[in-house]
């Protein structure tokens, strides 16, 4: 199975692309794994904030696979537990799908109807805010957490 995360805007933080490439790495193995950049659109004094997380949105888009699960990051998600989500994911590979893509909106977040559009519900980290770099490393984290998981190895432990 492939997975795909779809970010709005580069990551910004050298120090967390080294965490980004390191998960990944490990990640490819067993799930091949890619990191898709799409445009950070700006908020310029003829655009606001809604006309901006929709042209996001159209660049996502164009980024989806179809007939894959669709995941999006969103504060209004669901929370999981580490185990919850291996499950989920290994659900998906059980089931057949070629491969689950994530979401994770820039700095002002994600298009709602996008978020209503993704095929599963979307997952929260929490109540807090975090920077979208650092939902990237997180989320990276906690799929390779899932593979192990479903490997059986002790990583997760």
């Amino acid at each position: 199975m492939r997975l795909r995360i779809i970010v709005v805007g580069k990551p910004q933080r050298e120090v967390l692309s080294i965490f980004v490439n390191d998960y990944l790495a490990r990640l490819r193995p067993i799930w091949p794994t890619e990191v898709v950049a799409v445009a950070e659109e700006k908020l310029t004094a003829g655009r606001d904030e809604v006309e901006v997380l929709r042209r996001e949105a159209e660049h996502i888009r164009e980024k989806l696979p179809e007939s894959w699960p669709i995941v999006a990051l969103d504060r209004t998600g669901r929370t999981m537990d580490s185990p919850a989500f291996a499950a989920q994911v290994r659900r998906w590979q059980d089931d057949g799908a070629r491969g689950v893509a994530f979401i994770i909106g820039g700095p002002i977040g994600l298009d709602q109807q996008l978020v209503r559009e993704a095929t599963a519900p979307a997952l929260s980290f929490g109540p807090m805010t975090f920077p979208h770099d650092l939902a990237l490393v997180m989320l990276c984290e906690q799929l390779y957490r899932a593979m192990t998981i479903a490997q059986g190895w002790p990583y997760h432990r």
